[in-house]
């Protein structure tokens, strides 16, 4: 039988390489997406305020700078979502981290947070009264 020119093998060293940094792309993919789920479900989350401070994008999304206080030190990121893009410089809402893994956070859009409120060091266990919205 005649062997067409384009046949590639599996022995051929490129496909290997190829198929190794397939197969590690998705080892980290579902690995940390196992890690995040873990770590949501084990650990307990602290109330915080998370502050939007500036505008971001890059070539592909646009989104808000923000930053939030855990243990007396802040913590920096970027968020995507598109209740972030609705989000006005300088808003503060409040979010929450996981004690295990401060650095996973959510943001909680409804609840506003004045200027006027401070976070104690160790954040929040529960939603404070004064924040939670009104019935």
């Amino acid at each position: 039988m005649i062997k067409p020119n384009n046949y590639n093998d599996w022995t051929d060293p490129h496909t290997k390489v190829a198929l190794g940094l397939f197969f590690l792309f998705l080892f980290i993919a579902f690995g940390y997406g196992a890690y995040k789920s873990h770590i949501e479900t084990t650990s307990d989350i602290r109330y915080t305020i998370i502050n939007f401070y500036e505008k971001y994008s890059d070539s592909k999304r646009i989104g808000m700078k923000v930053f939030y206080k855990v243990e007396g030190r802040y913590i920096y990121d970027n968020c995507f979502s598109n209740d972030c893009k609705k989000i006005n410089v300088g808003e503060k809402r409040l979010g929450f981290y996981f004690i295990k893994d401060p650095s996973i956070y959510d943001v909680i859009f409804e609840i506003s947070v004045p200027d006027s409120v401070l976070v104690p060091k160790e954040g929040w266990k529960e939603i404070p009264e004064f924040l939670k919205p009104k019935k």
